[in-house]
């Protein structure tokens, strides 16, 4: 994969706290449009729209190189389209409601995944895009424990620096998981070589997660670096079985970076 995020990019990823990232997910809720007001869910339509364009563009590619080149010039308006999203819902959708179709949103991709995915994707891919979301879900439960307590004004600078990483992480690994849910709404196949692309990009998300541990640690000091495995289900405990080799090499990279810096 030779995915490349430009400046541009990054410097877009500074511009959002990460406890507000989150909630463009309303915008995939399939129970918004009921839930809101007529003209917050037409701009969040005409903004998904948008959304949709671009991860058709890529579902339909047919091999790495043609992928990563639609991936290198679409990415940049996914940011943007992203960000728009989650400041709009921010200002317009009052806390619980927004927090309610956040959930409503990671369930219903759990959902799709769980009853589509195996048929449309096969087990490897399915299995990655369940333990992204689940991944995802305990993100969601992170950022909002980070936005019911103060920043400390001294490490407003580092917090900057993981809600950065965190964005560009979480946004890398949700263009994947959002290119496999167009794929099932449009029951179009993915060539195989565009499936390695996505599975690769989602395993981004472990990466989201550690930064958003590390945004809630300098906040509330811990120990913990990853969930508490003792409280997961079966199901769960599954699912990071399959994936949970593959999340330690993120881990391990990210870890070597920083003995480096």
């Amino acid at each position: 994969m030779n995915n490349e995020l430009t400046l541009d990019d990054v410097q877009m990823c500074r511009t959002d706290r990460a406890e507000g990232l989150l909630s463009f997910l309303v915008s995939r809720s399939k129970s918004a449009s009921r839930s809101l007001t007529p003209s917050a869910s037409d701009v969040l339509r005409g903004c998904a729209d948008a959304v949709n364009e671009i991860l058709r563009t890529a579902i339909e590619t047919r091999n790495e190189a043609e992928f990563d080149r639609v991936f290198n010039e679409s990415f940049s308006k996914y940011i943007r389209l992203t960000m728009a999203i989650s400041n709009f819902a921010t200002a317009v959708i009052q806390k619980p409601l927004r927090e309610q179709l956040v959930r409503e949103s990671i369930c219903e991709m759990e959902a799709d995944f769980r009853d589509k995915g195996l048929e449309a994707f096969g087990a490897t891919v399915r299995d990655q895009a369940m333990f992204t979301v689940w991944t995802l879900r305990k993100i969601n439960d992170l950022t909002t424990q980070i936005n019911a307590i103060p920043m400390v004004s001294a490490r407003e600078s580092e917090d900057e620096e993981f809600c950065s990483n965190f964005n560009i992480n979480a946004l890398r690994a949700h263009f994947s998981l959002d290119c496999l849910n167009m794929a099932l709404d449009d029951k179009r196949a993915i060539y195989p070589e565009v499936l390695e692309e996505l599975v690769d990009g989602m395993r981004a998300m472990v990466n989201a997660y550690t930064w958003a541990r590390r945004g809630l640690d300098i906040r509330i000091p811990s120990e913990e670096l990853l969930p508490n495995f003792s409280e997961v289900d079966d199901d769960d405990a599954a699912l990071m079985d399959l994936s949970f080799s593959e999340a330690s090499e993120w881990l391990d990279d990210e870890r070597g970076m920083d003995a480096v810096k």
